[in-house]
C-alpha cells in the first residue's frame, strides 16, 4: 500500500515516539544496579531519529574500592622475575577482593597514573564510602602505620623528599625522636640535618618503631609528597595508600574515561554452540580487536548500528560480532611479563582505556541477556605487564535491544585466530544476583527420578575413597577433621566465612549450612563465623562434626557428579565419564563450579594449579583402600535451601 504523502510527518512523530520509548525502557533496565551511571546522548549522523541516550558508566563516582569483588581466586609465583625487577611479583588474589586489595601503584602507573598524587592531593579527591566518616581522610586522624610505604623509607631519604624536613628540628617530628631515641640517641634540639651530619643514622628506616602511635601529621608536609618519590613505590597495594582506594577514577591523574564515541545495539545473542565468526570487533592490544573465532565456543553478541531504517539501509556496522571472552582466549601481555597465563587473556576489548579490559561472559538465548565482566592485569614498572586476566569482576548485563558502549573500531583484519578456553556452560537460573533453589537437599539420600547414593557410590564413583583422595590433599598434617582455614569472602561479599574440617567445606556451603543450623545454637554460630571468628575445636565439633562433614561431602559430591557427567569434556569433545569425571569434580571442589576446565589459576596458597589438583586427586582415588575411609551416612534430614550466590567456591 502506498501511503500519502500527507501522512508521513505524523507517522515519523509516532516512530519517534515509540522509539524515545524504547530507548528509555532499555535504560530502566540496563546495568546491575550497584555502580552509578550517567545518561550521555550520542548524535548519530546515519539515524534519521534525534539523538540517542546511552547509559555508561559514571566515573567521577566510581572507584576501584567500590567495584565488584573478584569472583575467582588465584596466584602467581613472581620469584623467576624479582632480581630482575629488585621486588617480588608474587600476588594472590582470593574471591571476595576488590581491586584495591590486589592492584599495586604499578600496576595502575600506566593506565592512571595514580603515583603522580600527593596524600593531600588524594584527600581533596576522595569519595567517601558509604556510612564512611567524612573526616576518615584527615592525616591528623590516620596513623603512619596505616600507610606502610613510609615505614620502608630511611631517614635520609626523608630529608630528601619531604620539603622543609631536613631544616625541622627533630622535636618537632615525634616520630624520628622516637626512632634516635631507641638508639640512644638525644638529639631533640638538633635539625634533621644536623643529625645526619653528626650520627651514622641515614640508613635507619621509620619501620623500626611502631609507627601506629603517631599520625601523618606527625611528620610535617608528609602529605604534600608524589607518592612517586618514595622508595618501593610500585609495590605498594592502593588499599595501602590512604584514601587512594576511594578515588574516582574519573579524577586519577589519567582518568578513565569513554575511548571513542561508537555505540551499537545488541541485535541477538548466540550461545557457545555457534562456530566460524569472522566480523568481529574483540581480541586484544597484542593482536588487535578483530580477532576470529574459528573452531568451537564461539558464543558471542551480535551487533548493529543506530540507523533504524530497515534492513533495505544497511551499514558496514550491521552484523558485528563480540566474542564471549569466558569460551575464547587471545594472546595478550607485553615485556617479561608475558609469560604469565601462558601469555593468554579473554577475547575482549579496552573501550574505557589500559586499566581493565571489558569481557563478554555469558549470552543466553533464553533470556535474551548477556553479563559482562572486566579483567585486570599486572605490571612491573617499565619492565612489561601480564595479560588481562585477573577477573572476572562482575560489570553490566544488558537485554537484547539495548545500547551498548565499544569505543573505537579497528577495522584491520589479523590472521590468528582465538583458542577456545575449554569452558563449560552455566547452568540456567545460575547467573549473577539470580537465586538458585537447591531442592530438597538431604546430605545421606541425595538423590533424583533416577539416581541416588547407593553403597556410597554414585554414577560408577566410589564416594569413600574420593573423600579419602580430597582430604589428604586439603588437610592432611593440618588437622583433618579439626583444621580450620582463614576468614575470606566469596561472590561479591555476599558469602563470608571459613573452611571447615577434612575437606575444607565453607561455613557458607550450603549442605554445611543445612547441617550447621539444624543444631541448637547453629544459626548463631555460622554468623559469627561469617564475621570472622574463628571456632575452636570444641566447636567445630558440635556443630559440625565428623559425621556431619562427612555427610555434607557425599552430597555435595554427589551433586557435582550428577552435573558433570552431563557436560561436555573439552579435551574429548565428550560428556565427563570415568577418570576425567572425577578430576572434573575434584577441580570444581577446588575451585568452584564454573571454574575452568583443566585450568591454571590456583588457590592463595598457590600450591596446585587446577589441572594438577585433579590429576593428583585422581592418583590419589586409585590408590585409596575404601575399607579404610570413614564416610559414614544415615538418613535424618530432608529440607530445602535457598542460595542467592552464582558460585559458592571455596574460596581459598
Amino acid at each position: 500500500m502506498k501511503i500519502p504523502k500527507a501522512w508521513i510527518s505524523p507517522l515519523v512523530v509516532i516512530a519517534c515516539i515509540i522509539y524515545s520509548i524504547a530507548v528509555q525502557a532499555t535504560i530502566n533496565t540496563f546495568g546491575d544496579g550497584n555502580l552509578p551511571t550517567r545518561i550521555v546522548e550520542i548524535a548519530n549522523p546515519q539515524s534519521r531519529l534525534p539523538a540517542t541516550k546511552v547509559l555508561l558508566p559514571d566515573w567521577s563516582r566510581i572507584s576501584l574500592s567500590q567495584l565488584p569483588a573478584i569472583s575467582q581466586s588465584g596466584a602467581i609465583d613472581g620469584s623467576p622475575y624479582s632480581q630482575t625487577l629488585g621486588y617480588d611479583l608474587s600476588r594472590t588474589w582470593n574471591v571476595g577482593m576488590t581491586p584495591d586489595q590486589y592492584l599495586k601503584l604499578g600496576d595502575i602507573s600506566e593506565a592512571l597514573q595514580a603515583e603522580e598524587f600527593s596524600l593531600q592531593a588524594i584527600a581533596l579527591r576522595t569519595v567517601p564510602e558509604a556510612n564512611a566518616d567524612i573526616d576518615s581522610i584527615d592525616s591528623n586522624k590516620i596513623a603512619l602505620s596505616e600507610f606502610p610505604l613510609i615505614g620502608e623509607q630511611t631517614l635520609s631519604h626523608l630529608a630528601e623528599v619531604v620539603p622543609e624536613l631536613a631544616k625541622t628540628q627533630v622535636n618537632n617530628i615525634t616520630p624520628v625522636a622516637t626512632l634516635l631515641k631507641s638508639q640512644g640517641i638525644a638529639a631533640s634540639n638538633l635539625t634533621l640535618a644536623q643529625v645526619l651530619t653528626q650520627y651514622e643514622v641515614g640508613q635507619m628506616k621509620l619501620g623500626e618503631i611502631d609507627l601506629s602511635e603517631f599520625s601523618i601529621s606527625s611528620i610535617p608536609n608528609l602529605d604534600a609528597v608524589q607518592l612517586q618519590q618514595f622508595t618501593g613505590w610500585m609495590n605498594s597495594n592502593v588499599s595501602d595508600i590512604p584514601g587512594l582506594g576511594q578515588v574516582p577514577l574519573g579524577l586519577m591523574p589519567n582518568p578513565i574515561t569513554e575511548i571513542g564515541s561508537l555505540v551499537m545495539r545488541i541485535d541477538v545473542v548466540h550461545g557457545p554452540a555457534e562456530n566460524r565468526r569472522n566480523n568481529t570487533i574483540s581480541g586484544s592490544d597484542v593482536q588487535g580487536f578483530s580477532v576470529p573465532c574459528t573452531v568451537k565456543d564461539c558464543a558471542y553478541l551480535e551487533l548493529d548500528d543506530l540507523e533504524n531504517a530497515g534492513r533495505s539501509d544497511r551499514s558496514k556496522l550491521e552484523g558485528k560480532q563480540w566474542i564471549s571472552g569466558k569460551y575464547q582466549e587471545v594472546e595478550g601481555g607485553r615485556g617479561i611479563l608475558k609469560a604469565a597465563n601462558n601469555g593468554r587473556e579473554p577475547t575482549g576489548r579496552l573501550p574505557f582505556g589500559k586499566a581493565f579490559k571489558v569481557v563478554i561472559m555469558e549470552p543466553d538465548e533464553t533470556t535474551d541477556t548477556v553479563d559482562t565482566a572486566l579483567f585486570f592485569r599486572f605490571c612491573a614498572w617499565r619492565m612489561g605487564c601480564t595479560p588481562y586476566f585477573i577477573g572476572p569482576v562482575p560489570f553490566f548485563s544488558y537485554k537484547v535491544n539495548s545500547l551498548m558502549f565499544v569505543g573505537n573500531l579497528n577495522e584491520q583484519r589479523t590472521n590468528t585466530a582465538s583458542l577456545p578456553t575449554g569452558a563449560t556452560r552455566e547452568p540456567k537460573g545460575s547467573t549473577t544476583n539470580r537465586t538458585r533453589v537447591i531442592e530438597k537437599i538431604n546430605p545421606c539420600t541425595f538423590s533424583n527420578a533416577s539416581q541416588s547414593i547407593t553403597g556410597q557410590s554414585f554414577f560408577g564413583i566410589d564416594l569413600r575413597s574420593l573423600g579419602n583422595a580430597i582430604g589428604e590433599i586439603e588437610s592432611a598434617g593440618s588437622g583433618d577433621y579439626k583444621a580450620i582455614g582463614i576468614h575470606t569472602c566469596a561472590d561479591g561479599g555476599l558469602n563470608c566465612g571459613r573452611a571447615l574440617g577434612r575437606y575444607q567445606f565453607m561455613s557458607y556451603n550450603p549442605y554445611a549450612v543445612q547441617l550447621i543450623a539444624a543444631k541448637p545454637g547453629g544459626q548463631k554460630f555460622l554468623s559469627q563465623v561469617q564475621q570472622g571468628h574463628q571456632p575452636t575445636e570444641a566447636e567445630l565439633f558440635e556443630f559440625f562434626p565428623q559425621a556431619d562433614q562427612d555427610k555434607a561431602f557425599m552430597a555435595d559430591m554427589a551433586n557435582k557428579i550428577q552435573v558433570t557427567q552431563q557436560q561436555i569434556d573439552p579435551v574429548t569433545g565428550e560428556p565427563f565419564t570415568g577418570d576425567r569425571l572425577i578430576e572434573r569434580v575434584a577441580q570444581k571442589h577446588f575451585g568452584g563450579d564454573y571454574s575452568k576446565v583443566d585450568g591454571n589459576g590456583s588457590d592463595a596458597l598457590g600450591r596446585l594449579s587446577l589441572k594438577d589438583y585433579g590429576k593428583t586427586a585422581l592418583a590419589s582415588y586409585r590408590n585409596s583402600n575404601s575399607d579404610n575411609g570413614t564416610l559414614t551416612c544415615s538418613p535424618n534430614v530432608n529440607s530445602s535451601y535457598i542460595s542467592t550466590a552464582k558460585n559458592t567456591e571455596n574460596g581459598r
